[in-house]
């Protein structure tokens, strides 16, 4: 679950709290809390509501079986959910069609009996739990039967993409192109493997790659209007809204009008652009197609429709668009959301309050539950990000470290060596090596790429429990129970200096972003100042009650963020020893920090179990995420400030979107 502290209508904070009606039915918290996100985003549709990608894909389950790493929770906001679906709806008609051939008429047995394993396969595929697993033995067996059928290896390759496997998929994609399909009538203009190819490249966020499929599939069938809508999608994330538009029009051209998918994706560029008229029309017409595969979108049409609307000040038109979303699907989190909106914009309060308690905003933003770390000791003590954002490192006490694709939630690698409880992790400025610590008194740097062990650091005479990559990424700095702050050559592994000051376990740094300053957290209470390149401690910033577990310097280097055990973060003044704020709000410890990359807004971890997401210049918090079952133990911003990561005693790791990107 999440606590209800959402961005509202556009007006101002005086305003809201002059309200009378609006405290009648909201408790002087939940108002707070609405005061707070009012600071942030004064308006949630202007900020936080983006017709792309589709904010429906935040509801959009993920099939148990895609991989084991991932429990059922929601897919990721890049996947082009009018564009997956009506894929996998293409190649399900595709199969059925195939499977209806009559094998009687077939002189080449050899033929026939691989078409007969291929309908094995396809009646697996489409069960109501589809059965990939044996879907894909079947596929094989039609293959051991006849190589050269295209058909089987593109229902084998979609099968893989639907386990996860891409790269096995875009194998079989391939070699489908390099055979000739065995029932199309025209065999030159057999693109469906391109379609299929482009749909795992989109999957993986190779964009460019995609594109030249759906390029050549366009060159070799013109008349192929799937191509159209995946191009479309590829120029939608590249910002080229015009080239979208002229795609997705020239794909409504070819089938007639009778093309749901398309209307609902070229509505969502109308509206991006401010043409809430034609995104309405567009809109409606995917609500009122008849097409085979047409239900599939009415709820996110709904939606859609209903957001204009409230855009263009109509928001009873709003509400009945919402209601019809919600009625199509109960789960529609973000209906309610905006349709409590707009019953706020009616003066209806109560039934406002009512709306942002059904939108349960916890499973909304959830993206993955990244289970991979196992064993009756696996907490999972530390998580970072590349600097491109693309791959995510999790430590975890069942001593190994993984590494997962943030955009697909895959696991990529597991590191292991002769690691000993992971305690840190970081990645290097480049994103090219990852250094590790823990109850081994070393540090371990790793290349990323290859998942080979680099180098080894000793010199500690304790546990090492935080690390930090200075930002030119020539040193790195470790702090320890031993009470010592250590510098290193990444290069060649030697220590360079040793800084001793605290009067017990130092449990986080961070440098500045100039590499000049380095701060220090100490369970004696303190937050220490050090200048890199003498040692010189410069300030000693006191305040905390207890233990001080996570500090995190801001973006501009101006401000410092401390948590500590006594529940409370503080933001300081660090050049002039002055607190600025007092976070107050985590029930328990806090154990760690991130700001966001604009330094507006502020991350934190706790023992009470959830993560809390703050503005920064009021000190008040804007959503609290609930889902681990056990302590916070780290937390990280993405690159791009769209996704939170969470690491926990629970052994997992969660992936979050926030809510105004």
């Amino acid at each position: 679950m999440t606590e209800i502290i959402l961005p509202t209508i556009p007006i101002t904070r005086q305003g809201v709290a002059e309200a009378v009606p609006i405290n009648k039915y909201l408790s002087s918290l939940q108002v707070d809390k609405t005061l707070a996100v009012l600071e942030k985003a004064t308006n949630f549709i202007a900020t936080g509501s983006s017709f792309i990608p589709d904010i429906s894909i935040l509801r959009a389950t993920l099939s148990p079986t895609i991989a084991p790493t991932l429990a059922p929770t929601f897919t990721p906001t890049f996947f082009p959910l009018s564009f997956i679906g009506r894929v996998d709806f293409f190649f399900e008609a595709q199969e059925v069609n195939l499977i209806k051939i009559n094998i009687g008429d077939k002189k080449d047995s050899f033929v026939s009996l691989a078409l007969e394993c291929y309908k094995l396969g396809v009646e697996k595929a489409q069960q109501e739990k589809a059965d990939y697993k044996g879907a894909i033995k079947h596929y094989s067996d039609a293959l051991s039967k006849d190589g050269k059928f295209a058909e089987a290896h593109v229902s084998r390759g979609r099968a893989y993409s639907e386990l996860g496997d891409q790269d096995r998929a875009i194998k079989d994609y391939t070699m489908a192109m390099n055979v000739s399909p065995k029932f199309a009538e025209d065999k030159d203009r057999y693109v469906e493997p391109l379609l299929g190819r482009g749909t795992v490249y989109i999957k993986l966020g190779n964009y460019q790659a995609a594109l030249d499929d759906f390029n050549l599939a366009v060159k070799l069938n013109p008349d192929f209007y799937d191509a159209y809508l995946g191009r479309a999608i590829i120029y939608i994330e590249q910002k080229d809204y015009q080239q979208a538009i002229n795609d997705l029009t020239e794909a409504l051209k070819l089938t007639a009008d009778n093309y749901p998918a398309a209307f609902l994706k070229r509505g969502s560029v109308w509206a991006e652009l401010g043409e809430y008229e034609k995104a309405i029309e567009d809109f409606t017409q995917a609500i009122d197609n008849n097409a085979d595969d047409a239900n599939t979108y009415y709820a996110d049409a709904y939606y859609k429709r209903g957001l204009a609307n409230l855009k263009l000040g109509e928001p009873k038109k709003a509400i009945e668009d919402l209601n019809n979303a919600i009625k199509l699907d109960s789960k529609y989190y973000e209906a309610y959301d905006i349709r409590a909106i707009a019953h706020e914009t009616l003066g209806e309060y109560e039934a406002a309050n009512k709306d942002y308690i059904s939108a349960d905003y916890s499973k909304a933003l959830l993206m993955y539950n990244l289970t991979g770390h196992s064993g009756n000791i696996a907490a999972v003590r530390s998580v970072a990000i590349s600097s491109d954002g693309t791959t995510l490192a999790s430590g975890s006490e069942d001593s190994t470290i993984k590494l997962w694709n943030l955009k697909t939630g895959q696991e990529i690698n597991t590191l292991s060596g002769n690691l000993v409880f992971v305690f840190a992790v970081t990645f290097s400025p480049d994103g090219q090596t990852i250094a590790s610590s823990g109850a081994e008194k070393t540090i371990e740097l790793w290349n990323v790429s290859t998942g080979e062990q680099i180098l080894t650091m000793s010199g500690h005479s304790s546990w090492i429990g935080s690390l930090a990559f200075s930002p030119d990424g020539q040193t790195i700095a470790s702090g320890s129970d031993d009470k010592t702050i250590k510098f290193w050559n990444i290069e060649t592994g030697e220590q360079i200096r040793s800084f001793s000051g605290h009067s017990d376990y130092i449990k986080s740094l961070s440098f500045s972003p100039n590499n000049n300053i380095i701060a220090s957290g100490s369970c004696d209470k303190t937050i220490k100042l050090w200048e890199v390149q003498t040692g010189k401690e410069i300030n000693t910033l006191e305040g905390h009650q207890k233990c001080v577990r996570a500090i995190a310097f801001s973006p501009n280097g101006q401000t410092l963020a401390s948590g500590s055990e006594d529940n409370n973060i503080i933001l300081w003044d660090w050049q002039n020893n002055r607190q600025i704020r007092t976070f107050k709000g985590h029930s328990n410890a806090v154990t760690s920090l991130a700001f966001s990359p604009d330094g507006l807004t502020l991350v934190s971890g706790s023992d009470d179990k959830t993560i809390k997401v703050w503005d920064v210049q009021t000190g008040l918090p804007m959503i609290a995420l609930f889902g681990h079952e056990s302590y916070v133990e780290s937390v990280a911003f993405s690159p791009d400030g769209k996704n939170i990561v969470s690491g926990g005693y629970d052994k997992t790791v969660k992936v979050w979107q926030m809510p105004w990107q």
